[in-house]
This record gives C-alpha cells, structure tokens and sequence, in this order.
C-alpha cells in the first residue's frame, strides 16, 4: 500500500507570503481570520445545501477499499510530478535571446495555468466520484467537497486571476529604458529569468493550493481504510 499523502497547511500560506512580496496583497497576517472570510462566501441557499450533504445517507457500499485508495493516492503524485515538469520548463516557452512581448510571455504563463487548473479540477472530481462507493462516511464527505467546491468557485476563480495581473506588471517592469542602461549592473537578459523565476514559484504555489483539497480527501480515505474492520 501506498504511504498515505500528508497534507501541507503551509501551501497556501507560501502563496500569500508570495503575493504579498511581490506587492500584490497584504501581508497574509493582516488578513481577517479564516472563519470570518469564510462566512461570507456562504448565502441562505449554499447553507441548505450543506445542511443537506451533512444529512447524506448514500445507499449501501461497504468499507473503503485499500486498493482504490493506493490508485488515486499514485494518481495524485503522477498528475503533480507532470505539471512540476511542466511549470518548470516555461522559460523554454520564451526566447531569451530577444525581449518577448507581456502578451507573449503572459499567455505562455497563462496556458500552463489554465494546465494546472483543469488537471486538478478532474482529479478531485474523480476522487470525489470513486469515493461514493467507499462507504457511507466518504459518500458524506464526497457530497459535502462538492457543495464547498461549487459554492468557492466564483471566489477562488477571483484569487487565481490576480496572479497574472502581478505577473503583467512585474514583466513590463522589465521593460524600462534602465535596462539598456551599463549603469543597472543587471543585463536584460538576467533580469527576464529573474522574472521567469518568480512565474515558476507563483505557480508552484499555487498547484499545491489547489491539490490542497485533493490530499484532504485522500487523507479521509487512507484513515477511513486504517479504521474499518
């Protein structure tokens, strides 16, 4: 069996602590607290239904199984390995021999973006699917995921689309007469894969946020399988 994956709190807290060094949000610690930020992305209509999904009796399945785990936990590392690749090579995308456009450099990013963004969407989709058939415990929490997931679309679409604003200006910060100037002590070139670094870790970041929810459930699973007879 494969080891179960651990979760990471400090994934999203590194993307923040990004941002906010890049200049583009506060300082995570100044944000109001997660409970309070919560609260206010759930109306009197995501409410019912997470009363609903709570009261989740789902028909007659059994216990988890060991084997569906260990699949989806090796999916999870296969997915994350090939985007890592992936992300990493984006300077290959850019020719840093010449100085690419901001719109050029800024649909490369966002391609592999919208890469991350699909690749972990259907991964959770299907954990969330196979896990109906786990039991009546991961059935309830495969419905309550889902009501989350649904009701923190529009928000956490909102969060992800302030990333390629940053990288926009930080690219065309490049872009000054000072840059051809002997006086900078930084080629153009240097600076471009200064910038391509600051993409990568961005994006880095931000796939492991969003395998965050990921790992949570497959975390339930292996200990739901731990814990059945």
């Amino acid at each position: 069996m494969h080891k179960p994956p651990v979760a990471q709190p400090s994934h999203a807290h590194r993307l923040l602590n990004l941002l906010a060094d890049y200049g583009a949000l506060k300082s995570p610690g100044e944000l109001p607290c997660f409970g309070e930020r919560l609260s206010r992305l759930f109306g009197l209509g995501d409410t019912m239904k997470l009363d609903a999904a709570t009261a989740h009796r789902a028909r007659p399945t059994g216990f988890a199984q060991p084997a569906a785990v260990d699949r989806l936990t090796a999916e999870l590392a296969n997915t994350r390995k090939a985007l890592i690749r992936r992300i990493q090579s984006f300077t290959e995308t850019l020719d840093t021999g010449t100085e690419p456009d901001p719109e050029t450099a800024l649909n490369a990013w966002l391609a592999l973006q919208r890469k991350v963004a699909s690749s972990s969407r259907q991964l959770r989709d299907k954990v969330r699917n196979d896990m109906k058939d786990q039991g009546h415990s991961m059935a309830r929490l495969a419905q309550l995921d889902a009501v989350f997931d649904h009701t923190m679309a529009g928000y956490t679409s909102q969060c992800f689309a302030q990333i390629p604003r940053l990288l926009e200006q930080q690219f065309r910060s490049l872009q000054t007469p000072s840059d051809a100037s002997p006086d900078t002590g930084t080629a153009p070139d240097n600076r471009l894969l200064c910038y391509c670094e600051k993409a990568q870790n961005l994006l880095l970041a931000e796939l492991d946020v969003r395998l965050e929810p990921v790992l949570g459930l497959l975390e339930a699973c292996h200990n739901e399988v731990n814990h059945s007879p």
